[in-house]
């Protein structure tokens, strides 16, 4: 992916239009870009996640474990973030998401994210409700 793709990227995310230009050079600066095949699972319920991700190609499963039975709760295109709840509380992670097509997606470390937001207490604040709008619409899906 092209420094441009990286810029286009940049602007299609919420948590990206909160930062201010140098802080969105500097995140992105410490992005690493990977490439994974339909079926690949990116992250597990339950794990412990320290980096999140942002969809730059493909499509992507959101899953939740509802009493032993995988019910899908969404699913993911270019420019959604994931990963940002686990990420930012410590906590484990609530949805396993997995690869539909072949994807790109773009990772923080949240050593990058933390630096970067510690600048910007704004974008904390909307990844924060990005994350719990998320945890509202699954819960919503889970009682379908």
């Amino acid at each position: 992916m092209s420094d441009l793709d990286l810029s286009v990227l940049a602007k299609a995310s919420r948590l990206f239009e909160a930062l201010d230009p140098e802080g969105r050079k500097e995140l992105l600066a410490r992005a690493g870009r990977q490439k994974f095949p339909a079926g690949h699972v990116l992250c597990r319920e339950g794990e412990s996640g320290d980096v999140l991700y942002v969809l730059a190609k493909g499509q992507a499963r959101v899953s939740v474990d509802d009493l032993g039975t995988d019910k899908e709760v969404g699913q993911l295109t270019a420019g959604q973030l994931f990963g940002e709840q686990a990420m930012l509380s410590g906590s484990k992670r609530q949805a396993t998401v997995t690869a539909l097509t072949e994807l790109e997606v773009v990772s923080f470390p949240r050593a990058a994210v933390d630096a970067v937001l510690a600048k910007n207490p704004s974008a904390r604040s909307v990844l924060a409700q990005v994350g719990l709008s998320r945890s509202e619409a699954s819960m919503q899906k889970l009682m379908e």
